[in-house]
């Protein structure tokens, strides 16, 4: 039973060692992304944000500038429908499509000249966001701990205290020192291999 109360005294020692290290040894730095060879990107997601924009613009004839390029020398033979054609009001109206984005113009012509012109536009404005995963790069780890081996029996029979290597999350390398009842002193080491892909 003493001997029991020793390697529990022992035990909890270690236990209070290791907390005690954590504790002082916390690190609370930001995370630098200016150098990403140290990380490797886990994923992207691309999302597609649309707004639509409607425009609508309103403009009278005689605020509209115009140039003459030509005069018809055309001798007139039916004035009775240069006149009619002449009177009469027409509304012309041109849709253009271009790619999600389409444009509407209205004119409204009568006695050769311009009388309102109207512009309709539905501009879809398309926003791409990229949002990108990294996660750090596997380091090299050392990591100490204490096992041991008890028995119902016996009681405590081996305490290993060691160390153990994380060699980039691709194999644990191990070493321990095991101590038994008899204080006899023997040594351990251990290789455990990574198995699957996570």
């Amino acid at each position: 039973m003493k001997h029991l109360k020793d390697y529990l005294l022992i035990i909890l020692s270690a236990f209070f060692a290791v907390w005690l290290y954590l504790e002082f040894n916390k690190t609370y730095k930001p995370v630098d992304f200016s150098d990403l060879s140290k990380f490797s990107k886990i994923k992207e997601v691309r999302d597609t944000l649309y707004k639509n924009t409607y425009k609508i613009r309103y403009i009278k004839g005689d605020s509209i500038p115009f140039v003459i390029i030509a005069n018809d020398t055309t001798k007139i033979h039916d004035t009775v429908r240069i006149i009619s054609d002449y009177m009469r009001t027409y509304a012309y109206s041109d849709t253009i499509k271009q790619d999600s984005n389409i444009f509407v113009i209205d004119d409204t012509i009568s006695q050769n000249r311009i009388i309102s012109r109207g512009f309709k536009a539905n501009l879809t404005e398309k926003t791409i966001y990229i949002k990108e995963y990294y996660a750090q790069k596997a380091k090299f780890g050392l990591y100490y701990g204490i096992r041991g081996d008890f028995s119902q029996d016996k009681g405590l029979e081996v305490l290993s205290p060691g160390i153990l290597l994380n060699a980039k999350n691709k194999a644990l390398i191990g070493l321990s020192v095991n101590i038994n009842k008899n204080y006899n002193i023997s040594y351990s080491g251990s290789v455990y291999f990574k198995i699957g892909k996570k």
